[in-house]
């Protein structure tokens, strides 16, 4: 499913373009939840989306999405812009123009901050996210998935860390920038933030 999405994102772009699947599989290889199970995930609520939500540039927000964690790094500050660095090399390649670039990097970088400005910031970031919502034992698979990637860090290191970016998270007004993700997410995604912190 993923990788007929990519293709079909492409073709859309530019039917000649050249498949980059086998290194973005690569790239997102042995990773515990930075991986294709989790752009997967994000790709199941997408197909989902009412009709008022579908991004303005559909196949480039679609390559956004794939493209979004290619980099990844535990703890390195750079992962994103790297990742829309490595994005907007393959939609030049493919034709893409100077606006269709930077709409692609704004999505990608919006998932750092997870601080949307507009409406399709707001798609990719709640997308996401979803994972914050999941039932409890769904979200304690994640949490664990994240301490895993983080192993190289004690825990006194990974527990103020990891606090600090849950806390962000928890602190803002509505995780959620859409009041159709909000509605059903916001309260299971609350619970299990506050579940993750008190035992940390």
């Amino acid at each position: 499913m993923l990788h007929k999405f990519y293709k079909d994102c492409l073709f859309a772009i530019n039917p000649e373009a050249r498949s980059a699947w086998p290194d973005i599989a690569r790239a997102y290889a042995g990773r515990a939840y930075h991986n294709l199970d989790h752009l997967t995930e994000m790709l199941g609520h997408y197909h989902g989306i009412p009709t008022d939500l579908a991004p303005a540039a559909p196949p480039i927000f679609g390559i956004a999405l794939i493209y979004h964690d290619i980099v990844y790094r535990a703890g390195r500050a750079d992962n994103e812009a790297r990742s829309a660095d490595m994005a907007v090399v393959a939609l030049e390649a493919a034709g893409v123009g100077t606006a269709g670039q930077a709409y692609c990097r704004d999505l990608i970088m919006a998932t750092k901050t997870h601080r949307p400005q507009n409406k399709d910031e707001g798609l990719i970031v709640d997308l996401d996210l979803a994972v914050l919502a999941r039932p409890a034992d769904g979200y304690d698979a994640y949490a664990h998935a994240i301490r895993e990637e983080f192993s190289l860090y004690p825990g006194f290191l990974y527990r103020p860390g990891r606090k600090k970016a849950l806390l962000h998270l928890i602190n803002q007004p509505n995780i959620y920038y859409h009041p159709y993700f909000r509605e059903s997410w916001e309260g299971p995604a609350r619970k299990n933030l506050m579940r993750e912190i008190e035992h940390l």
